[in-house]
């Protein structure tokens, strides 16, 4: 299986990419949880509301306080670590680059662990 997310970095403050951005995100999280129910001992994850991001700041801390429980849960099942994802500035060009970096990675390396790159 082949993931439709592609590892990459919208610009900072691009709307439009990070729309875009957001729905492969979500589709990638999904076929993770998909892979695990439907191993030999199915896991089944819960699927955290990743796909938008509303309500300016607070929807934003909100979103990434989601995504990141939802990586919280993987990273155990995949034999992965990583940064805390709820704790940066989107506000602030260098984290958002920073986290972007360090988000990537993470999904590069759960996309071999899970065999859907």
């Amino acid at each position: 299986m082949s993931t439709e997310f592609t590892l990459n970095t919208f610009a900072f403050g691009d709307a439009a990419g990070n729309g875009e951005w957001l729905v492969g995100h979500f589709r990638n999280h999904l076929q993770y949880n998909a892979k695990l129910s439907a191993g030999a001992n199915p896991i089944v994850l819960p699927e955290f509301p990743i796909l938008t991001v509303e309500g300016g700041k607070i929807g934003r801390r909100s979103w990434l306080e989601q995504h990141a429980n939802w990586h919280q849960l993987l990273r155990p099942l995949a034999n992965v670590t990583g940064i805390d994802l709820a704790e940066v500035d989107m506000d602030n060009e260098a984290d958002f680059y920073a986290w972007m970096d360090a988000h990537n990675s993470e999904h590069a390396l759960l996309d071999r662990v899970f065999n859907v790159a």
